[in-house]
């Protein structure tokens, strides 16, 4: 009986070695698979994008090209993938590119995908995807917008934390261009939304821009403008009722994140004694209290604690930053900006956009439950009338140092 239990054993253990040792699951090598980096789709427009026919949309039998109203030309998607040989330095010929960028036409995610097999000499792969870029005509369709992230959403191989933006114009000529310092489209983007030195964008991942659209029918994305040979992301697109409501500016996109307690290392620069003082944000905590007065009415308080340095002032004789008063100057001046610039921002969702991006909703049913069930059924329209007092309390830190 021993005997056949350490059979039994030995058996499942060598077969989890030989599970856990294998290297290639699908059957297809490493140097068979095209590494895509960077995703972008548009919305098919006739007479702005490629001809029907051309780039992987179906032509008819004698080969003469489908009329660009053809239903099947729904979407442009681009892909981007390194120059594997060159990084390598493999092969006499290759070419002087650091990557390749190639577009298609299909009806769908799925199909333009293979259409790319019919072209390019491996297999897609995106499990290293680092950015998915929507087009502004995309984000305007409704209908072809959720089809896209449904389909996205159905892709095992992308990962749900890649971040995700809505560029002005079209998507794909972000994958085009040639970046004076970073070659890799893909790998360039991802290091613009790691670094977080301006909270002047919102960094959004895949999974949670689709998680806030399911829920709430809207969300914030991060804005791209395509220059020449670089890129700018700034500001954001406002998506609602599942579709695009409005450009952001960055100040506006700045305010959400502060009232969301999200905010990269900033500069705010506020008016002293007629100078303008940088004031570096380096740390910041939002709390928020929810209570129901006399009236019957929810009021909200949202306090903002930050901390930050003075990076500069005026070059003078009798300078002195170390002043106490000087220093409660700047501070007053910097609480006054940061309530006004979040103030008007929630002033413009409440009335203008009436979308609750902050998760509040969210927030009162979890920690005012008596509160949430009388607005529960009209969520929407109580976030409109809610009372909204925001304060900040701003303390200097540092100074600076004067060589």
């Amino acid at each position: 009986m021993k005997s056949k239990l350490k059979r039994a054993v030995s058996l499942v253990l060598a077969a989890g070695v030989m599970l856990s040792t294998a290297g290639c699951w699908d059957r297809i090598e490493i140097n068979e698979r095209i590494f895509v980096l960077g995703l972008a789709i548009d919305k098919f427009e006739p007479g702005k994008d490629v001809q029907a026919g051309e780039d992987g949309a179906e032509q008819q039998e004698e080969g003469s090209k489908q009329p660009e109203e053809s239903p099947r030309n729904r979407l442009v998607v681009s892909i981007v993938f390194p120059n594997v040989g060159l990084l390598k330095g493999e092969g006499a010929i290759v070419s002087e590119d650091a990557k390749f960028a190639v577009s298609t036409v299909g009806p769908n995610i799925f199909e333009a995908v293979r259409q790319f097999n019919t072209r390019l000499n491996g297999n897609i792969f995106f499990g290293h995807v680092k950015a998915i870029l929507l087009g502004e005509a995309l984000v305007k369709d409704e209908e072809l917008l959720m089809e896209v992230l449904d389909g996205l959403e159905r892709e095992q191989e992308i990962s749900r934390n890649v971040d995700v933006a809505v560029v002005k114009g079209k998507a794909k000529d972000a994958l085009f261009i040639k970046p004076l310092v970073e070659p890799i489209v893909g790998t360039y983007i991802e290091k613009i939304f790691r670094q977080r030195k301006t909270g002047r964008f919102y960094p959004k991942n895949f999974g949670k821009v689709v998680t806030s659209i399911r829920e709430t029918g809207g969300a914030v994305l991060p804005r791209l403008v395509v220059g020449e040979k670089e890129y700018n992301i700034a500001g954001g697109c406002l998506v609602k009722d599942r579709k695009f409501r409005a450009w952001l500016g960055e100040l506006e996109v700045r305010a959400i994140q502060w009232l969301e307690n999200m905010a990269g290392e900033d500069v705010i620069s506020v008016n002293v004694n007629g100078v303008s003082v940088p004031f570096e944000l380096t740390e910041l905590k939002r709390r928020k209290e929810i209570w129901r007065d006399d009236a019957g009415d929810v009021n909200l308080h949202i306090i903002l604690e930050c901390e930050g340095n003075i990076e500069g002032y005026i070059l003078a004789v009798d300078q002195d930053l170390m002043n106490e008063a000087f220093i409660q100057q700047v501070e007053r001046a910097v609480e006054r900006e940061m309530v006004a610039q979040c103030t008007g921002v929630m002033d413009k969702f409440q009335n203008e956009f009436q979308l609750d991006v902050w998760g509040i909703g969210n927030h009162i049913r979890k920690f005012r439950p008596e509160i949430w069930e009388d607005v529960k059924d009209n969520w929407q329209e109580a976030f409109t009338e809610l009372s909204v007092d925001i304060s900040a309390c701003v303390k200097v830190r540092r100074v600076g140092v004067i060589k």
